[in-house]
């Protein structure tokens, strides 16, 4: 089984990324000569497609002109992930507690990357997975920033704090400000869904539960501003006491 990943930006990670694509289409009308170059380069197979036909690959999504084929997404244990962020001092995940919106997933998966994140977690229930739109909308940061799936984010949390992590929540029920958190050291971020927040379980089992002061009428951030604001205030921390 392969993916396909569309798009102008998407592509081009893709191109850089940790799937080597095995073959891209170009539409042949696109202008932008990137892609074609890359791929003679590296020895990557390319084909010219009208627009329809690739309109017809991605099921009439806006593909921008350019998609290519990658080897199936894979995720990564729990165990494999740990493994990997072991070595260093200081380490960054972001959990997501049942996130079900594509359009939120992908803009944190792109705000991980932009950060510094060192991983994302993700639960198999109740949590939109690695789509094709996904990717798509992360701009390509899929590919550059490891992503590990789970069956319980609780037990999760349990075992990621016997591996030296402290847990941060983010919730409105915080005795604590976002900013007012010492982000060093092995750090998970949980940010919970769109809906219903982050699990009570989840809150239980964490270090800390932090809030963002909110003074508008509106009492509420979605998933991906909620992240975008702890993940900086996370990469802020970290900038201020590597001077």
């Amino acid at each position: 089984m392969e993916d396909i990943i569309y798009g102008l930006n998407p592509v081009l990670s893709a191109l850089q990324g940790k799937r080597r694509p095995t073959r891209v289409f170009i539409s042949e009308t696109l202008k932008n000569h990137d892609v074609e170059k890359i791929c003679r380069e590296n020895g990557i197979p390319f084909l010219f497609k009208t627009r329809r036909e690739m309109d017809r690959l991605t099921g009439g999504a806006n593909n921008q002109g350019v998609l290519c084929f990658v080897p199936a997404f894979q995720y990564l244990t729990l165990k494999e992930l740990i493994g990997k962020t072991s070595a260093g001092a200081e380490t960054l995940l972001l959990v997501l507690d049942g996130v079900e919106d594509p359009v939120n997933f992908g803009s944190l998966l792109r705000t991980a990357c932009c950060f510094g994140a060192d991983g994302i977690i993700i639960g198999k229930d109740r949590q939109v997975g690695m789509t094709p739109t996904v990717i798509k909308l992360s701009t390509g940061a899929s590919e550059h920033i490891d992503i590990c799936q789970v069956s319980n984010i609780a037990q999760t949390v349990s075992e990621l704090k016997k591996n030296g992590f402290w847990i941060v929540a983010a919730d409105g029920s915080g005795d604590r400000l976002f900013n007012e958190i010492d982000y060093g050291g092995k750090i998970a971020i949980i940010i919970g869904s769109e809906g219903r927040g982050v699990s009570r379980l989840v809150l239980e089992r964490s270090d800390f539960v932090a809030r963002i002061p909110l003074t508008g009428p509106i009492t509420s951030l979605n998933a991906a501003v909620a992240g975008a604001i702890f993940l900086s205030a996370a990469a802020s921390d970290r900038l201020k006491r590597s001077k």
